[in-house]
């Protein structure tokens, strides 16, 4: 099997993999039911890293594209359902879609730090906590914001939304990342993320709940000022 190495921004590295994907299926290297290459093989065939790789390919697991059993992983669907589920990412970042995308994420995350409440255990907090470490440590490390969310998610202890917010993740990721250019985003960024984890680790559903919709409103209103510019 012979792919083309992606030209890429890391922050659209799961729309790349996939339409490297969907190419190869289209030129007949790869087939419904085919086992894919090894993570090690595909990351060098591609040309991104293992972690990146690892990502990608758990979103196409949760989107039922491709199967993962063990070490194994096998495509299920072909190049035109992998096309149609990789579009729902491209519409999230569509300007008249916003306030659709907004009310998903609320519901989806409203509810995550509600179950983290009741479900947290001390491992999931001490990850939680370290990524507001990082954030600290480093204002401009958008990356510690993207799994401060995927940690939270993985406290909720429902494979259901922590994939969802996988998936949100790569969605946003691009967009994010120029938010924290904007002044004074990564310092509310930072603050709310902390009124979170301490409702979190308090287990106060209901301030987690809220203080979860002030952090998405935050990020809406950042949003706004960015396409103003």
């Amino acid at each position: 099997m012979t792919l083309q190495k992606i030209q890429h921004s890391p922050q659209k590295l799961p729309q790349l993999v996939a339409q490297a994907l969907i190419d190869a299926m289209e030129a007949g290297q790869i087939q419904v039911g085919q086992e894919l290459p090894s993570e090690r093989d595909l990351a060098e065939m591609l040309g991104v890293g293992r972690g990146s790789l690892r990502e990608c390919l758990a979103i196409l697991e949760f989107l039922g594209a491709i199967d993962k059993s063990g070490y194994r992983k096998t495509v299920l669907r072909g190049a035109d359902y992998i096309r149609k589920v990789m579009s729902f990412i491209q519409v999230s970042v569509q300007a008249d879609k916003q306030d659709e995308f907004n009310e998903f994420r609320k519901v989806n995350e409203m509810a995550i730090a509600a179950f983290a409440c009741e479900r947290a255990t001390e491992e999931d907090l001490a990850a939680i906590e370290a990524t507001l470490v990082r954030m600290e440590a480093d204002p401009d490390d958008y990356l510690a914001d993207v799994d401060f969310h995927d940690a939270l998610a993985v406290a909720s202890h429902n494979t259901m939304l922590v994939g969802t917010i996988h998936l949100v993740n790569s969605m946003i990721a691009d967009l994010h990342n120029r938010y924290f250019a904007l002044p004074n985003f990564a310092q509310a960024a930072l603050e709310s993320h902390k009124a979170i984890y301490a409702a979190v680790k308090a287990k106060d559903a209901e301030t987690a709940r809220l203080e979860m919709k002030k952090h998405l409103e935050i990020v809406s209103d950042f949003r706004e000022r960015f396409q103003a510019h």
